[in-house]
């Protein structure tokens, strides 16, 4: 007896840490294949890189699942930690703090077929893009341009919209629109690889986490624009946050993001599961 409950002593003290302390991720509902499946299921090459990161800082990961404008409240308020693929703007880091999340980011130009090709921004003029609630405002909305919104797009349903030429052109992930495509073939639109870099890609933390810290960044430079490298405040490194953050370096660095990169790449897709989308227009 005396035996049995030292062992599950053991167990409560070498477990202590993990079951205390829990992290998690927010998603909007619709799927992003391969990088996460459409609610309920949360499998994908998200769930799989930061499971391993938080347990090598003895967290564990929970995920939870809202229409996207929800999930960003939440995000912005703390009551959950992080987005994991989140674009840098000046007005997000007021809520926000930004990590590379160990993927890159390079989005391409989705149009209906009847939009043979985009070369530049310019070509876009008097079209009508296709964007989700709650999205980052992009480079390319400084034209003249419509803009309509969808509930929780996934390619699946942006592709639905353009076929019907309720919008021109949808912008997204080129991986993710590669995937997608492979698997499903679909003469009614066209890709066009223009008019943006390849760049690391950034997973939004709440700085309202009870794991954030934030402490005076002593190389802000005030005289230079405000971006992702240059803030006037940086992570506490004895933050959970910052520990998660090179977790994820240090599964980047050993090679292990880049294997779980093509094997989620490399799959065949079992089910493309869609969702109907509210659309609406404003002028921009």
């Amino acid at each position: 007896m005396m035996y049995r409950l030292s062992f599950l002593l053991f167990l409560l003290v070498c477990s202590g840490v993990t079951l205390g302390c829990e992290i998690t991720m927010g998603y909007r509902t619709s799927a992003r294949l391969p990088l996460i499946d459409a609610l309920p299921s949360n499998n994908g090459l998200y769930h799989a890189i930061f499971e391993r990161a938080a347990t090598l800082i003895n967290c564990t990961l929970k995920v939870k699942r809202a229409p996207k404008k929800r999930i960003i409240k939440l995000l912005k308020d703390g009551n959950i930690d992080f987005y994991p693929g989140f674009g840098f703007s000046i007005e997000r880091s007021k809520d926000i703090y930004f990590f590379e999340n160990g993927l890159s980011s390079h989005s391409i130009i989705l149009t209906h077929k009847d939009i043979t090709e985009i070369k530049s921004f310019d070509d876009l003029n008097h079209k009508v893009l296709l964007k989700p609630y709650g999205g980052r405002k992009s480079q390319v909305e400084q034209q003249d341009i419509l803009v309509r919104y969808g509930q929780d797009l996934g390619i699946s349903d942006a592709i639905k919209v353009l076929e019907k030429k309720q919008a021109d052109f949808f912008i997204y992930n080129k991986a993710s629109i590669t995937y997608y495509l492979n698997n499903n073939p679909n003469a009614h639109v066209n890709v066009h690889d223009c008019c943006f870099n390849a760049k690391p890609m950034f997973l939004g933390f709440s700085k309202r986490s009870k794991h954030f810290k934030a402490i005076t960044n002593e190389n802000y430079q005030a005289d230079k624009a405000t971006s992702v490298d240059n803030l006037p405040y940086k992570v506490d490194e004895s933050s959970k946050a910052s520990a998660f953050a090179k977790a994820i370096n240090a599964l980047s660095e050993s090679g292990e993001i880049a294997r779980l990169e093509k094997q989620f790449y490399n799959a065949a897709l079992d089910s493309e599961q869609t969702a109907s989308s509210d659309i609406s227009e404003t002028k921009h």
